[in-house]
């Protein structure tokens, strides 16, 4: 879908104003590209995120920062 944005801009009055409609456009579409491209992302790397992790069975939440600190640091 394409939009007209009006924008307040004082530019010299020997500026191609050709030119700097096509720069800001241009820039337009770069940062609506990015902004999808990093939705995109974040929606996949969510859904897959914990799919593969679980807690041991049977094993309390000290003995977990026990083995962690063990692993860890040595300690």
């Amino acid at each position: 879908m394409t939009r007209t944005i009006n924008i307040s801009l004082n530019v010299p009055e020997n500026y191609g104003m050709d030119e700097l409609t096509r720069q800001l456009t241009a820039y337009g579409e770069m940062l609506i590209m990015r902004r999808q491209h990093k939705e995109r992302t974040r929606r996949r790397f969510s859904q897959h995120f914990l799919s593969g992790l679980s807690m041991p069975e049977n094993v309390s939440d000290r003995e977990l920062v026990d083995d962690y600190l063990k692993e860890k640091y040595g300690v």
